[in-house]
């Protein structure tokens, strides 16, 4: 036992399963011990009894000589043991008279006997001899049973104790090594890697450019044939990684590597340069593109709350006024150079306090560098921005818990933006380095005193309880100009130069689905949406760069004059300050942000964002193998299909005058498999309406539309 007790400290601890079941085994032995020992104990004596007990006296003797009664013979009663000590013993001699006379009678045959010869004598002392020696063997026996009991019991103690030890140990042993698990794991590369493909027909509708000579989507110029379509594939490879300096300090880095780059573009086939490739057909080799360093941002976790800060990606709500294009299939993204700071939770709420550099101006690192970093050369044309959100977000084990119990989940945020900018450098080259004293001087005649205040309040809402879904967002832009001109000039040369800008535009989106059958495999679900318009401009207002056929605009000296948007433009711009007696110097359509995609065709391809219209989508998504929300695995085949109908709320924000814009239906299937890859194919038509009509189509053209299409794969490996 104490071999067994010495190796068992030395030995390396099993696994706590295994230190388990090693107790099982433990317990198991002690009471094969126990039981043995026991029933040594109940036959032990009893042999030891039978093998010492006289032989049976013949019948002369025991006629000649009486029993004896004393109670060390071997036939006296069993002598108690003591249940405390464990000892054995004959109890004391009772002090009878009686008793006494009856042992000196006992006593006088043998004395008579003993003198009668030597070998008598020595007769009747070996049987008194051998009647005393089995019960002091008994008495020993008891006490080493006794003695290793005591020892088995301890020795059990010990190793219950030790395995106790053993589990706490390897519980913090475990913890120990999750906590360097997450610091040693300094490197956590994520990202994707993208292909995309896409064929375009038809896409300007058939109806030709308007007066301005822009179409609603740049087509085919060759014009031979009647050719109508497009057909292109681009590809990304998206790489974020993050660095766990330890466990409260992170380093996140977005870069993407030939992004959106167009397959077939950037060909090596100068014939000066190569002259082995003077086609393009015949190249093989592609100019490499330079890699997009997009984001890179820190994170440290504290005691009183979070610190963020870097130039980094934001996203809130549905995205329709903050997204930051991390989807597969997004082009856009909002980056901004930003510290921020959340506190702790307070009942379950985060305040975070935003404060983002929105622009600088030019800036310079001295004449030949000698500064060895940029150094902004004027504050007051700083632009910035202050925000504060306040959310309440359950975790993904939270919503399940209260999906599975039948409760609501209400997860909601607040966000407040204000930008400002009292100066604005006005420039159209870049002078982020200014080099020479000639362009730090001529600087000063393109400042403007701009004095530019927004506010834009933001709220979403998400909904949830068992299988229905309900997300919403609605935002607001308000804010004001009190210097519209590209230049600063004397307000007594044209007032019409120095008039301010109003802004009020409001947008919100709403997205519901329900999961029917089992395994949620079909999602039912409507999305709507709504951008404000500007009542009285001409055009969508998607891209107020373009140069109009409306009222010309009055600019300041040097500056050429341009148009705002006039009827029957596609866009432009809808401030009009041409009649001092009817101005419109207000702009009213709110612009979703572009990362949001809701189509394929009508807004993503032809207005390019959702504007100035709103929009209803009904929509159905089917998979066979369920989702993970009704026990199943997101894996395997997905089918959508969709229809939706879109109108403008004022026709004059239309190029044909009237509010109905199209009704576009879009059909695709996706597959994706337990490893992460994605594939899928979609198929898009567009029935346009009234709407996108040309009113003054040129030459040889009705200004009617045409059905449009277009079919997309994508391919993709996420990590």
């Amino acid at each position: 036992m104490c071999e067994v007790s010495s190796r068992l400290r030395f030995l390396t601890l099993p696994p706590l399963h295994v230190t388990c079941a090693a107790s099982v085994r433990v317990e198991r032995e002690r009471m094969r011990r126990l039981s043995a020992l026991a029933a040594v104990c109940l036959l032990l004596p009893c042999a030891v009894l039978a093998q010492t007990s006289p032989a049976p006296r013949s019948r002369a003797a025991a006629k000649q000589k009486p029993k004896a009664t004393n109670p060390s013979a071997g036939t006296a009663a069993q002598p108690s043991t003591s249940a405390k000590t464990g000892e054995s013993g004959t109890p004391a001699a009772p002090e009878n008279p009686s008793t006494s006379t009856t042992a000196s009678a006992a006593a006088g045959p043998a004395s008579a006997a003993s003198q009668s010869g030597a070998s008598s004598e020595t007769a009747s002392q070996k049987p008194a001899a051998s009647q005393t020696d089995p019960e002091e063997f008994r008495r020993q026996v008891m006490e080493e049973v006794r003695r290793e009991l005591q020892k088995t019991k301890d020795e059990v103690k010990q190793q219950t104790s030790w395995i106790e030890q053993d589990s706490a140990a390897r519980v913090q042993d475990s913890e120990a090594v999750e906590s360097l698990r997450q610091r040693v794991n300094l490197f956590q590369p994520h990202g994707y890697l993208r292909l995309r493909g896409e064929f375009l027909n038809n896409l300007d509708l058939g109806r030709g450019p308007d007066q301005t000579g822009h179409t609603l989507f740049p087509g085919p110029y060759i014009g031979t044939g009647g050719n109508h379509s497009q057909s292109d594939a681009n590809m990304r490879f998206r790489f974020e990684p993050t660095f766990e300096v330890s466990e409260d300090l992170s380093i996140y880095v977005q870069m993407d590597l030939l992004d959106n780059v167009l397959l077939g573009s950037n060909p090596k086939s100068d014939p000066f340069l190569d002259p082995f490739t003077p086609l393009h057909v015949l190249e093989t080799t592609r100019v490499a593109d330079v890699v997009k360093l997009k984001r890179v941002w820190g994170r440290v976790n504290t005691q009183l709350g979070e610190l963020l800060f870097g130039r980094m990606g934001y996203h809130w709500g549905l995205g329709i006024l903050h997204n930051d294009g991390n989807c597969l299939d997004c082009d856009y993204g909002d980056t901004y150079d930003r510290i921020a700071f959340a506190p702790r939770e307070i009942k379950g709420h985060t305040f975070t306090f935003m404060f983002d550099l929105l622009a600088k101006g030019p800036g310079t690192t001295g004449e030949f560098g000698e500064l060895g970093r940029s150094v902004d050369l004027d504050t007051l044309d700083d632009g910035y921005r202050l925000g504060l959100s306040i959310t309440r977000l359950d975790s993904p084990e939270v919503v399940k818990r209260k999906l599975d119990a039948g409760q609501w989940v209400l997860n909601y945020g607040l966000l407040l933006d204000y930008r400002t900018q009292g100066w604005d450098t006005v420039v159209t080259t870049n002078v982020d380095n200014v080099t020479t004293l000639a362009q730090f001087t001529s600087l000063r005649g393109t400042v403007v005193k701009r004095d530019a205040k927004f506010y834009q309040p933001d709220i979403f809402l998400s909904l949830k309880r068992r299988k229905w879904r309900l997300d919403l967002e609605v935002a607001s832009s308000i804010g004001n100009v009190g210097n519209r001109t590209s230049r600063d000039v004397d307000i007594a040369t044209n007032p019409q130069l120095t008039q301010s800008l109003s802004f009020l535009q409001l947008g919100g989106a709403l997205q519901t689905d329900v999961a029917l059958l089992p395994a949620d495999a079909l999602l039912v679900g409507v999305e709507a949406g709504a951008a404000s318009g500007d009542k009285g401009a001409y055009g969508f207002g998607a891209r107020p760069w373009r140069e109009g056929t409306g009222n010309p605009q009055p600019t300041p000296p040097g500056v050429p004059q341009y148009r705002t948007a006039g009827p029957g433009n596609i866009d432009g711009n809808h401030i009009d300050f041409f009649n001092p007696d009817n101005t419109h110097g207000r702009v009213n359509n709110f612009v979703f942000n572009r990362a949001f995609n809701v189509d394929m065709i009508l807004f993503r391809n032809i207005i390019t964002a959702v504007t100035s219209a709103w929009y209803v989508k009904p929509s159905l998504r089917y998979r066979p193998t369920g989702r993970k929300t009704g026990g199943g695995d997101d894996t395997g085949f997905e089918i959508l299909a969709s229809m939706m109908y879109a109108q403008a709320f004022y026709p004059e924000n239309t190029p044909g005058l009237a509010k109905g814009l199209g009704l576009e239906m879009n059909l695709g299937i996706t597959y994706d498999t337990s490893d992460r890859f994605h594939s899928g194919f979609a198929y898009g038509l567009l029935l346009p309406f009234s709407g996108l009509r040309n009113l003054t189509p040129p030459t040889g053209l009705s200004g009617d539309t045409s059905i449009a299409h277009a079919m997309k794969f994508i391919l993709a490996i996420p990590f």
